[in-house]
């Protein structure tokens, strides 16, 4: 079998080599189980291509396959992918690929493709809905205000779910845990990136320099933080100018603003009522450079100097 797992989502990505992991015979471990790097591709492939010497399962993991560092030479050597044996699992694993590539367009004729897409962290229905699955499987018995609040505090980090949720189940011992209990046990880290872009949007530069402090004190790294800010203040724009633009249904505008789920567009248009579009197409610039700054080696006080000029464009709105 062979698999190519892409996404954001690194929790769901390492949950489902476990299940792999599964399958292999534990004590034969050290026979059958494998991982390359991306440049170890030849390597990784020959291994694959070895019949397992225990006669069972045999996993091979390529790991960080963008795809866009391989040409003619992986391409060849991917040509032996009709050629595996029906034991071996082979798994490619990348955060996101292009899929324009001929070398995409190869792999997927043998691998079947598994998206893990991170959540959106506006989408907190379906935060929640996580949240109380993986409570669920792992017998963890929530009241609905604690799944709540779970969402609120934590986010679509699932990683830092799943960690939470497995101390909740230790403390919980069986029985349901409340809010009360919940909100003692599990800090709320609501201070991320889009509360960041509402503050900037909103011109409230003491509220800009809070959040941002408490997101570098966790070492969020600067390019999230940014790309976070670019996708938010992108979308104010779009909706800005399509309203401007004399746009009024809700389906029109989230077809043109590429909004997947119309229900948002409620919010946003409250968002950006009162909001310069001169100021959002400026503010839009200014991130795009500050971005480019970042990929040249911009630190952290670069970033703050800059995002408080861009919350000083929507103060003077």
């Amino acid at each position: 079998m062979i698999v190519l797992l892409t996404g954001d989502d690194q929790h769901a990505i390492q949950e489902q080599l476990k299940q792999y992991k599964a399958e292999i015979d534990a004590q034969w471990l050290t026979l059958c189980y494998h991982r390359f790097p991306a440049d170890r591709l030849d390597r990784a492939i020959s291994v694959a291509r070895t019949h397992s010497l225990t006669g069972g399962k045999k996993l091979v993991i390529v790991e960080n396959c963008h795809l866009k560092q391989w040409g003619d030479t992986e391409l060849e050597t991917l040509q032996q992918l009709v050629q595996m044996p029906e034991f071996t699992i082979l798994v490619f694993v990348a955060t996101n690929v292009d899929k324009r590539l001929k070398i995409y367009k190869h792999l997927v004729k043998y691998a079947k493709l598994f998206e893990f897409p991170l959540i959106p962290p506006w989408r907190t229905d379906l935060i929640e809905k996580a949240i109380a699955t993986q409570a669920k499987k792992i017998k963890l018995v929530l009241s609905k205000d604690a799944v709540e609040y779970l969402a609120e505090a934590i986010g679509n980090d699932m990683t830092r779910v799943a960690t939470e949720l497995r101390k909740l189940y230790i403390y919980g011992n069986g029985k349901q845990l409340e809010l009360a209990e919940v909100k003692e046990l599990v800090p709320c880290q609501t201070q991320n990136s889009l509360q960041l872009a509402s503050a900037i949007r909103q011109g409230e530069s003491n509220q800009v320099l809070h959040l941002l402090d408490d997101l570098l004190s966790r070492s969020e790294p600067l390019m999230v933080i940014v790309a976070t800010l670019l996708t938010q203040f992108r979308t104010w724009l779009w909706v800005k100018s399509a309203i401007v633009s004399g746009v009024k249904k809700d389906s029109e505008l989230a077809q043109l603003c590429s909004i997947s789920n119309p229900n948002r567009i409620y919010y946003l248009r409250q968002e950006v009522a009162n909001t310069s579009i001169n100021a959002l197409a400026k503010a839009l610039t200014m991130m795009l450079d500050l971005e480019m700054s970042i990929k040249r080696g911009a630190e952290s006080k670069d970033l703050l100097l800059i995002i408080l000029s861009v919350s000083r464009l929507f103060k003077l709105t």
